[in-house]
């Protein structure tokens, strides 16, 4: 039976109901539709009245509005419903707190609600035929894009542009299938309706690429390389990636061929190009293995099966065809000593075998375990081999394996680019690593091993993460190790898995406890001989313990210990005595059992070694003998012994000592008292720091000073401080802000607050929520920073902090709190009777305040000349220099730098600019880079220099598309605006539309972003005036410059030009006249040089009476002619020889 009512929503909104469309006039008023548009996008949800009015009457009064709500809805409702009795309920549309929402009845077909699940079957088809149906039938719904007639709106776009991913990803995935299938022209047909919608979709241009060279049309497939080159210049200013330029190297040297299918098709085969013939690398045979105890390796009982199914896989992989395996179970089942007869098997068949155990200790801190294990790894190479390996690959990993800078060949490899952005330099880490790894592979099959997993930290995981999407042909085994019931507590290691079970990526083997029979055959292995009473010792074990291999072991042992320690006639008493112990045992909780049984074992120790194995517990990772011993009161040599004879430690072939079980360590450490764990944190801080490890181990020293009590806190705090300025210059951002955080919380309010301490966890914060683009982490932080150095009456660092936050502010359009900012600190300066040593700054914020003033649109009836700006200071790059520290000083260089450039003073802005990039570059400052690359390349433009304007556009391209997400968009939000404006200049209307369209589509609804958006209004409405669309170009170009704070100055002068054309097309004289008045008096009296030139021609162009059009070009021409810019120079002297003739010719 057909649907009542059908509703169509991707595209123009349709409703038909019973058949029949439901037209114009059904609607009785426009709010009824856009009130059932808002409660489908919501749906089932409801939506708030006050959201309603909001969105639809915002500037009606509440009263007004809350009635002309009532009366839509009820207009939707006999829209839908034009049958239902008065006041009755409706099916549809439901009242529903707080406010309304739409009911998905049976009698309503939605498309978009068919659309999703098509594609939701898609996923779930178990074969292609299946899975192709409903992504064909999923696409055929995609009309045009969700409610395509409101393309501003904001209440729609994030749904939009979540359902157009869908789309077009449904789209990539149905041409596979046809790929598959041999029918390569819909596969291309489906890429370039992607292209038809999104023409700067990069992986539509790769398929589409591919599925031509496949095809046979390789010259297609080179022209659409060459699309797609052009396409995302145009519009991104950007090139094609790696991947697209590799894919076109290819079509280029015939490495993809066509061969025939059966459909008459093509397919491929590939080729890789040919090398000059290298040297072979001989990769020595080093294996390091987890520490077990010696004497036990040969006990293994209970795991032939997973052995077998675990050695099987492994030898697979290690013959080519790389796999991924997880070890699953609770705490002490027996996961690590099944994997340690895996990499014995792997020993055998020659394998490089790396494994490493992660610490709780170690779990903030990024890529601890692998740096640690490849680290340990790399050493046993000898450096004819380790030159050989890829040296840019090591020069990044000596950043976390720091003797690889003693061991390469060229020092200077190591140096890391400055500017590289945090997160680009960790993707470069992770890319490394998993390199590394591969490479390895290629010259000895490798097995990585990593226990422990529940312990990782973030980057560990996203190596594996980045390994495993790598592991199809190249002989590497990775066995992963966990707790089952310690997982949910590593978010990260969640997703992993959840990402590894969607792409089918590895194999799980869950690790159970022992059966009673098994309990009673390691008894006999473990005691080395069959005994009559280990079938009764069994059953007690196996009733205490329920199979738990960790368990029974430290039982056995503290059987061995009570035996050992008995005299020969106590001997006899011992088992009775013990199977007493056991059914106290047998009564506790499975975790109660192991520790009872483990502090029975650490009573029977020596009072020497107790301590050392207490102090080894509070360490908390394995440690070495140099801080035993440092931080013992006594000689521990001898507690040592007994702690190794008695199996509680374990010494590592690097003279690294560890818990033979991290259980064994947490039972000790929990049966502590509060008062000794302080002490002996505070012991193992202190031994740290007399062994100079600050530099390497600072949060390792910061934690054991925080939990050394309160005495101790203001060295957790400066030790905190130290581990974030660590973390901050290499890539632990978010780690280092909670360092960050745990001093300030330790130093506000106490007697260290006014210290240097807390300026540097605050500049660090700062710097860190800077590098994030964070920008209420930022204004808090600088915030609080400007009123500590405030009350220090520290005006260096206030200048910075001032400085610092500005930029960040402008940086997100939100220019009226900058130039706050700027008044808050000239009225510091001025209550205090002070003034800055540097000259340059003070010129600069002096400018600034003149650029930033106040506007108000008076008209007056003068023409009004350039004011010259005051001559900059004398060498006033030493002077800011002088005045600030390097990394401090990039932001007050480059916004002097732009501010002169503005107001035509080049040759001293280029000097700002040149040296902010300098020290930008050095300081690790890429955005910063990227922007004064882009002033300096505007700045060639104004003097004729395109090639090398065009150099330093690329420059700054080049660092921005390294940077985070955030930071690439912001850093390229007014370049793309700049370059929307230059497409109008030059008539080309659609391509700005499409330019300022991208950037609305970027920004979001807050408080920031305000400067932009109102930039791309004004560019929108000087389109619609290109459009002839009179009404929308004044509705635009007026709300815009409504908010003139919240403006650029060039698009403010932008926007009145725009209105005073408008005037003059409709035949407004009188205003055309008072708005250029009034674009020439803001630009003038801020000396803003282009602008103002911009103005003069607009006047000539237009020639309003009255106006002294010769004068104006004169005195123009006389200013860019100082401000040596030939090519406004030239179109100056055009202009006037032109109006010259003319006057001569009347």
């Amino acid at each position: 039976m057909l649907p009542k009512i059908e509703i169509r929503t991707l595209g123009t909104l349709r409703v038909v109901r019973d058949g029949h469309a439901v037209t114009e006039g059904d609607w009785h008023t426009r709010q009824a539709r856009q009130l059932l548009k808002i409660l489908i996008i919501e749906r089932p949800r409801p939506v708030a009245t006050d959201q309603l009015i909001e969105i639809l009457w915002p500037n009606s009064t509440p009263s007004a509005a809350a009635t002309t709500l009532r009366s839509a809805i009820n207009a939707l409702r006999n829209v839908l419903e034009p049958d239902r009795p008065n006041r009755a309920p409706s099916n549809y549309i439901i009242t529903q707190s707080p406010g309304y929402a739409f009911a998905l009845h049976s009698d309503i077909w939605l498309d978009v609600e068919e659309f999703e699940d098509q594609l939701d079957q898609a996923h779930r088809a178990t074969d292609d035929a299946s899975r192709r149906r409903h992504l064909d039938a999923a696409v055929t719904l995609y009309a045009d894009d969700y409610f395509i007639s409101d393309p501003y709106a904001d209440w729609v776009q994030n749904e939009r542009e979540r359902l157009r991913e869908r789309y077009f990803n449904a789209l990539m995935e149905l041409s596979e299938l046809q790929v598959a299938e041999g029918n390569y022209a819909d596969a291309i047909t489906a890429c370039r309706r992607i292209l038809a919608r999104d023409e700067v979709r990069e992986n539509a241009y790769q398929l589409l690429m591919r599925y031509q060279a496949e095809s046979g049309d390789s010259a297609s497939a080179l022209l659409t390389y060459e699309r797609c080159r052009h396409v995302l210049s145009e519009e991104l200013g950007a090139d094609p990636s790696p991947l697209t330029q590799q894919l076109h190297q290819q079509i280029l040297n015939g490495e993809v061929t066509p061969v025939h299918t059966e459909r008459g098709g093509f397919g491929t085969r590939r080729h890789a190009p040919s090398a000059p013939e290298a040297k072979p690398v001989t990769l020595p045979q080093h294996t390091l293995l987890p520490i077990l105890d010696s004497r036990y390796l040969d006990v293994f009982v209970g795991r032939d099966e997973d052995l077998v199914e675990l050695t099987q896989a492994m030898q697979h992989a290690l013959g080519g065809r790389g796999r991924l395996m997880v070890l699953e179970g609770e705490a002490g089942v027996g996961k690590t000593r099944l994997a340690y007869a895996a990499l014995q098997h792997a020993t055998q068949l020659g394998a490089t075998v790396i494994s490493a155990t992660c610490q709780v200790l170690e779990q903030k801190l990024p890529f601890a375990a692998l740096a640690d294990s490849i680290g340990r790894y790399l050493r046993t190479l000898p450096d004819t081999v380790l030159t050989q390996l890829p040296g840019a690959t090591l020069a990044i990993l000596a950043q976390i394996v720091p003797s690889l800078q003693d061991r390469l060949l060229d020092p200077e490899t190591g140096v890391l680019d400055g500017a590289l952005s945090v997160d680009e330099n960790r993707h470069r880490l992770i890319d490394a690593i998993a390199g590394l790894l591969v490479d390895l592979s290629r010259l000895r099959p490798l097995l990585l091993f990593l226990d422990d997993l529940h312990w990782a930290d973030t980057d560990t995981l996203a190596v594996i993460s980045r390994l495993s999407q790598q592991l199809g042909d190249v002989p590497i085994f990775v066995l992963l190790a966990f707790r089952s019931d310690d997982m949910v507590e590593n978010d990260a290691l969640v997703k992993l898995l959840y990402g590894l079970n969607r792409g089918n990526l590895h194999q799980t083997i869950e690790v159970h406890r022992l059966t009673q029979g098994q309990v009673a055959e390691l008894i006999d292995r473990f005691t080395g001989e069959p005994s009559s009473g280990s079938e009764e010792l069994a059953g007690f074990l196996y009733e205490a313990t329920q199979g738990n291999a960790l368990f029974v072991t430290e039982a056995l042992r503290d059987l061995q210990e009570r035996f050992s320690a008995a005299s020969e006639e106590e001997r006899d008493n011992v088992n009775e005595d013990w199977l007493h112990i056991y059914r106290h045992v047998l009564t506790l909780r499975s975790n109660q059992r192991v520790n009872e049984i483990i502090l029975e074992r650490v009573d029977r120790l020596p009072e020497h070694a107790y301590k050392v194995l207490q102090l080894g517990a509070v360490i908390g990772r394995d440690f070495s003998l140099d801080l035993l011993e440092a931080s013992s009161e006594e000689d521990p040599l001898d507690a040592l012994d007994v702690l190794l004879q008695r199996q509680f430690f374990m010494e590592r072939a690097d003279q690294r000592l560890d818990f033979s079980h991290q259980v064994v360590r947490q039972t000790v450490y929990d049966n502590m008292n509060t008062l000794l764990r302080r002490r002996l944190h505070r012991r193992v801080a202190d031994a740290l720091v007399a062994l100079q490890q600050q530099d390497r181990n600072a949060a390792e020293i910061a934690f054991h000073y925080g939990a050394a009590g309160s005495s101790s806190q203001l060295n957790f705090a400066r030790y905190s401080v130290l581990a974030g300025e660590k973390l901050l210059q290499s890539f632990g951002l978010r780690q280092s802000i909670e360092h960050f955080n745990n001093a300030l919380a330790i130093l506000e309010g106490s007697s260290a607050e006014e210290s240097d301490l807390m300026r540097r966890a605050l500049q660090g914060r700062g710097l860190a929520y800077e590098s994030l683009l964070d920008p209420d982490g930022v204004t808090e932080t600088y915030r609080r920073l400007m009123q500590w150095a405030r009350r220090r009456g520290d005006l260096e660092l206030m200048l910075t902090v001032h400085s610092r936050l500005a930029f960040m502010l402008e940086l997100l359009g939100q220019q009226r709190e900058s130039n706050g900012l700027l008044r808050e600190l000239l009225d510091v300066f001025a209550e205090q009777d002070v003034s800055l040593q540097s000259a340059a700054i003070n010129d600069l914020l002096e400018r600034r305040r003149t650029i930033f003033a106040p506007y108000a649109p008076v008209d007056r009836a003068e023409w009004s000349e350039f004011v010259q700006p005051p001559p900059a200071p004398a060498r006033p790059v030493e002077d800011i220099l002088a005045a600030l520290e390097p990394v401090h000083a990039v932001v007050p260089l480059m916004t002097y730098g732009w501010t002169l450039r503005v107001q035509g003073q080049l040759t001293t802005a280029t000097a700002c600019l040149t040296k902010a990039v300098e020290l930008a570059e050095e300081t690790g400052q890429r955005a910063l880079a990227s922007i004064a690359y882009f002033q300096l390349a505007v700045m060639a433009r104004m003097q004729g220099d395109a090639a090398r304007s065009q150099t330093l556009n690329e420059q700054s391209r080049l660092l921005n598309q390294g940077s985070e997400n955030n930071a690439r968009e912001l850093v390229s939000m007014w370049p793309r605006i700049a370059s929307a404006f230059q497409s109008l200049h030059a008539g080309h209307v659609e391509q700005a539309e499409r330019r300022l369209r991208r950037v609305l589509n970027y920004l979001d609804t807050s408080d920031a972003f305000r400067n932009h958006r109102n930039s791309a209004a004004i560019g929108l409405g000087l389109v619609a005036l290109g459009y002839g669309d009179y009404e929308q170009a004044q509705t635009l170009l007026e709300h815009a410059l409504a908010d003139p704070i919240n403006l650029y100055p060039y698009t403010h002068v932008q926007g009145l030009l725009g209105l005073a054309n408008l005037a003059d097309r409709l035949g407004d004289t009188e205003r055309c006249c008072a708005l250029l008045r009034q674009a020439l008096r803001f630009a003038g009296q801020r000396s803003l040089i282009e602008e103002y030139v911009e103005v003069v021609e607009e006047i000539v162009r237009l020639n309003p009476p009255e106006a002294p059009t010769v004068w104006l070009l004169r005195q123009a021409l006389a200013c860019v002619d100082a401000a040596g810019m030939a090519p406004t120079a030239r179109q100056l002297s055009a202009a006037l020889d032109a109006l010259t003739v003319s006057d001569v010719a009347a």
